[in-house]
């Protein structure tokens, strides 16, 4: 009976405990206009707080990727799930007990902290694979499933348990990364412990890491920006609240495809035409979704978005990996898609005020162009 070597060994078992550990942390990021939107109509708050509230979770995944990524040489990485799965639980079992929003906003920052360790694990994990472009492909296509899931899962829970049960089904959800906590490497050792087998750390200007980061942090602004209105933008237009987390949750179908599609295509997924295509079709879907829009419409529009959405953000992750292997500049940019969700959903907000949903999406096209310009220079020196 044949086996696999055992650095392919472990680079199935780093690759799949990664794609159930990160996106578990990304879970309120995930579904969040339709989170946003229960909490909205509960807790009646303005379109500013719910900018303010949409950057809580994200400030505590930035504070815990950037102590990870600063003292991952000393941390266990086991240790660090079981204490991420423990605080997002705990956080999310509280919010659901507490009708104050700046009690709300404190305890989500809590949550994003153990949420932020989470991500911060699972994707040092995928990192430490030897094709990052095709793993990336596969936990894009984890994360549209997931989002899915919730998008379709938030309202009914709400019209049956109320907020209440929105938190409780989250704190059980959170539970998952627990299951593949033994695939997981254990520490940043696991990483040298495959050099022999799969290569040396191709070493490339650390500016070029710093420029791509930069991409990073734009591209997430935009993100951050748009998806927090996303679900307003709909029903804003007299669409219900229902059949905007049903188009949401459908358009995440064309997302998993679009992830799916990337993975496949593997190595020709590098091309720069795509995403350049990708970026630019992103950006036309913003600015349509911004006028008067039907059912049709809206959930094409969303389609289309997801699909090639999918592929940037997988291309983006890749082009960092591909660079660097042993998780470092990864890990780092966890840091800055988190404080693109906090920096995006902020200036959102207060471009709502004089701008509408149309500003909101200007902006977050803009940050997509700028995201493309930034990370082509990496992209070129990982060739």
């Amino acid at each position: 009976m044949s086996t696999l070597p055992i650095h392919k060994t472990k680079d199935f078992a780093f690759g799949l405990a990664g794609l159930l550990t990160a996106p578990i942390g990304y879970l309120v990021l995930l579904f969040l206009p339709v989170y946003l939107e229960v909490i909205a109509l509960t807790m009646k708050l303005t379109s500013v707080q719910v900018g303010y509230l949409a950057a809580t979770d994200a400030m505590g995944i930035v504070v815990a990727t950037l102590v990870f990524s600063t003292f991952v040489s000393k941390l266990n990485f086991r240790n660090i799930v079981i204490a991420g799965v423990l605080l997002s639980c705990c956080a999310n079992l509280a919010s659901a007990y507490t009708g104050d929003f700046l009690v709300l906003c404190l305890i989500r920052v809590i949550a994003g902290i153990g949420e932020g360790l989470l991500v911060a694990v699972g994707i040092t994990s995928i990192g430490m694979t030897t094709n990052p472009n095709r793993w990336f492909g596969f936990y894009t296509a984890v994360v549209v499933a997931v989002q899915a899931l919730g998008l379709v899962a938030v309202a009914p829970i709400y019209q049956f348990a109320g907020l209440q049960g929105v938190f409780v089904a989250m704190a059980i959800f959170y539970l998952t990364p627990l299951f593949v906590i033994n695939n997981l490497p254990k520490n940043s050792q696991s990483y040298k412990s495959k050099l022999t087998n799969d290569g040396a750390i191709n070493t490339i200007p650390t500016r070029y890491f710093l420029i791509a980061l930069a991409g990073l942090f734009c591209f997430y602004i935009g993100i951050g920006g748009t998806w927090s209105y996303i679900s307003f933008v709909g029903t804003d237009a007299g669409l219900s609240l229902d059949y905007v987390s049903q188009a949401l949750a459908l358009a995440m179908i064309a997302g998993l495809l679009g992830a799916l599609f990337f993975a496949w295509l593997n190595i020709k997924g590098k091309s720069t035409l795509l995403l350049l295509l990708s970026i630019v079709l992103m950006s036309a879907c913003l600015i349509f979704v911004s006028f008067e829009v039907s059912e049709f419409k809206y959930l094409a529009l969303l389609s289309i978005f997801s699909f090639f959405w999918s592929i940037v953000g997988a291309r983006t992750f890749a082009i960092i990996s591909d660079a660097d292997h042993s998780g470092k500049y990864i890990t780092a940019a966890q840091t800055w898609v988190g404080v693109g969700y906090i920096v995006g959903p902020v200036a959102a907000s207060e471009i709502m005020l004089d701008f509408s949903y149309l500003g909101v999406n200007v902006m977050g096209s803009i940050c997509f162009v700028a995201c493309f310009i930034l990370m082509i220079p990496l992209a070129y020196q990982s060739k």
